[in-house]
């Protein structure tokens, strides 16, 4: 199983029942969780990580798991950013950064990101703009098996949503000093529901 953090309660309730509102779906995850969440504890995990600042970085995985009410999408976050970073540390860093993610009280998804991402040496730009691709590039193929949607409509989508995600990422780096907000009550009320969907394919 994986995970539609809330995308299958929310075709199964009829409230995104097309390509339309898959589009607005991505727009939601773009404004209201990537640019004042997500996206912007990675950024801050990036800039910690490489002045080796552990503490901050493992405040802010605490923060990222306070933020999330739903508990499957907690989960989902925890189980995705352990797998990602024990994955890097073998491939790149013959397993030496397991040390650092058993440190982490949960090791959220956009912390392993962000920690390994720039211990890669990425650009903090170029991080953003990764792991945003990968998000909204999930939350297509989570659509292609849920709505009515085709191949070739799907990639018209989200080309047309990552055409935003270059503005998102400028946004990000210019509130880099603020804290963490979350506030996407379509999201957060259709995870939540996710629980009560009689058929499920995702596991949240």
């Amino acid at each position: 199983f994986a995970y539609s953090d809330g995308l299958e309660s929310a075709a199964s309730s009829g409230l995104v029942p097309c390509a339309d509102s898959l589009a607005g779906w991505f727009e939601h995850y773009l404004n209201a969780v990537f640019v004042p969440c997500d996206g912007l504890a990675l950024l801050k995990c990036a800039r910690a990580t490489g002045t080796r600042d552990w503490e901050t970085v493992r405040s802010i995985d605490d923060e990222l798991t306070a933020l999330k009410p739903a508990a499957a999408v907690r989960a989902s976050s925890i189980s995705i950013g352990k797998r990602f970073l024990a994955m890097y540390s073998f491939i790149f860093d013959g397993g030496g950064m397991l040390p650092i993610m058993e440190s982490l009280p949960r090791c959220n998804a956009p912390v392993a990101y962000g920690i390994a991402l720039s211990h890669l040496g990425l650009e903090p730009r170029d991080s953003l703009l990764a792991y945003g691709y990968g998000r909204m590039s999930g939350i297509l193929s989570t659509g292609l098996r849920l709505l009515p949607v085709g191949q070739q409509q799907g990639q018209v989508l989200l080309t047309e949503a990552i055409d935003h995600l270059p503005g998102a990422v400028e946004r990000i780096l210019s509130i880099e000093a603020e804290p963490l907000r979350s506030f996407s009550p379509l999201m957060d009320v259709q995870q939540m529901n996710h629980r009560y969907v009689y058929s499920r394919l995702f596991r949240s």
